[in-house]
């Protein structure tokens, strides 16, 4: 097992809530959490400081700075799903390779979203105009590093909702990236291609579409906005909202926006109000507008963790009004590292793919930090019947094709921990021929402008391949067979004390310790 992917789940937090309690807002999930936050009280610059921390520590406790620089009474949080076991407990799963069937179940048995009239999002409004010149001046917008192309918004989650916008009248939420910048008379907004909200927007040439963008929401919706179930493995999953209620527990609050015909999460810490402007045209830059060259000016750190670039959106957003709560509200600082609120939907989407095609055969789906997520999946399978033997391929051709930037997928067998990248490398090694077992798919297809090492023809990212490996042992031959000690058949307190035994296994690295407690060679 791979180190701290589980835990025991407490019935109550630190303040005394239970899980579902706790996830009403940013503010109770905060106390909850207890001590697993860190405060920061010295004041804290939005540009570089507050990513540079977030960066230094991520993978461990929740940072809050409580004094931002230039944004008095403002405060900024990072890390928040930064570590498994916190993951975990958002979901209140033990084990974090569990939550992948857990969101199959509550995708399938939304919560609807349920309308109020009265919400802490909307104790302040501020009108662009009126009661400010530039969203600069209220939101602490940071920026990653000192070679990053401007400050672009990150932070906030947007939320479409009823017809003729979403079909049937659901919700949709996705978090993407906005450049406000000065002298422009609209922000860009960028989405993924192809994504559901690229698919709403983009049916509806020329018009306004109303949306709130909601920062600091509760963490259910948050983690529905920055995840991603696959469209295409489930085609016509528009209720977002209800899927979040399902993962809390219970149903999103919505308010009815101030200054457009739409909704705003009611327990946000902040609300920006306006419209989406389809084929109006926005560079993400000054240097991306004055080169006018499109995936060339520098951006910003990108979930490949290379540098990203700007490029001419092809949608705009208008902003109509701002509102927010009145006492000390939140920021979310958007960072690229640890991805462990992505991962469990990411596997879940692959997961139901496997099992629509070969049911059973499919064990688990894992990812690691340095696949980054959209970038490597390792597929676990067991081999039952010699008709399966091949169906490995068929996965690995439907995944490479399905994921644009997908760039390598291994599939090994049952006795290997897809969890532990030491074990799937000695599976590579031990297991894969060079001439049979690695293949090259989507080569030439489209690819996916994040990755670096895609192929560019003018403006447009173009796959010069993905690998899928096949590292399973042929069914039935014997060369391949795991070694393995009697581990589970020692009772070792005939040597050790109890004490002993904790010291000598807290000493060892997380794949030694998996190999003890297994037996494997």
């Amino acid at each position: 097992m791979a180190d701290r992917i589980a835990i025991k789940l407490e019935e109550k937090g630190a303040n005394g809530l239970t899980r579902e309690q706790a996830l009403t807002d940013l503010r109770t999930t905060l106390e909850w959490l207890g001590e697993d936050v860190q405060y920061i009280n010295s004041e804290v610059d939005p540009l570089v400081e507050m990513c540079t921390i977030t960066k230094a520590f991520d993978n461990s406790k929740v940072i809050v700075a409580n004094k931002i620089k230039g944004y008095p009474g403002v405060r900024m949080i990072s890390n928040l799903y930064s570590r498994k076991e916190r993951v975990n407990r958002f979901h209140g799963v033990e084990d974090f390779r569990d939550i992948k069937y857990q969101l199959l179940k509550q995708v399938s048995n939304p919560i609807p979203p349920r309308i109020i009239d009265v919400a802490p999002v909307q104790e302040e409004i501020l009108i662009p105009g009126k009661d400010f010149n530039h969203i600069h001046e209220i939101i602490p917008v940071a920026t990653h590093t000192f070679n990053d192309g401007g400050q672009i918004f990150g932070a906030g989650s947007h939320l479409f909702m009823g017809e003729p916008w979403v079909p049937g009248g659901g919700s949709q939420i996705s978090m993407y990236r906005m450049s406000f910048r000065e002298g422009q008379k609209y922000a860009s907004i960028n989405m993924v291609p192809g994504g559901a909200g690229d698919v709403i927007c983009s049916h509806h040439p020329g018009k306004k579409v109303p949306c709130t963008v909601n920062i600091c929401p509760p963490v259910g919706p948050e983690l529905v906005s920055v995840s991603t179930m696959n469209p295409v493995i489930f085609p016509g999953q528009t209720d977002k909202l209800g899927f979040a209620g399902a993962i809390q527990g219970f149903p999103v609050d919505v308010v009815k926006a101030k200054t457009v015909d739409a909704y705003t999460i009611a327990n946000a810490e902040w609300s920006l109000e306006g419209y989406v402007l389809e084929g109006e045209r926005v560079w993400e830059t000054e240097e991306a507008e004055r080169m006018g060259k499109q995936g060339v000016a520098l951006l910003h750190p990108e979930w490949a963790r290379s540098m990203g670039h700007a490029y001419r959106t092809p949608r705009a957003f208008q902003l109509t009004a701002v509102t927010r709560r009145k006492k000390n509200p939140i920021v979310y600082t958007p960072h690229f590292g640890a991805f462990w609120y992505e991962a469990p939907f990411m596997c879940a989407s692959v997961y139901e793919l496997c099992e629509r095609m070969a049911p059973g055969f499919v064990k688990d789906v894992a990812s690691w930090l340095g696949l980054t997520l959209w970038g490597g999946l390792v597929i676990q399978v067991k081999k039952r019947r010699r008709s399966d033997e091949g169906m490995q391929r068929n996965l690995l051709t439907a995944i490479m094709g399905l994921y644009r930037g997908m760039r390598l997928v291994v599939v090994v067998d049952e006795d290997i921990d897809p969890w532990q990248p030491e074990d799937v490398m000695w599976a590579i090694q031990s297991r894969a021929s060079a001439q049979k077992d690695y293949i090259v798919y989507n080569e030439y297809g489209r690819g996916q402008a994040f990755q670096p090492s895609e192929l560019k023809i003018g403006n447009i990212s173009v796959s010069d391949g993905g690998m899928g490996i096949d590292a399973t042992a042929p069914l039935g031959v014997q060369v391949y067979e795991r070694s393995k000690y009697p581990v589970d058949e020692m009772d070792f307190s005939k040597w050790f004390t109890k004490d002993e035994i904790k010291e000598l296994k807290n000493m060892q690295d997380p794949y030694f310790r998996w190999l003890g407690e297994t037996g494997h060679g």
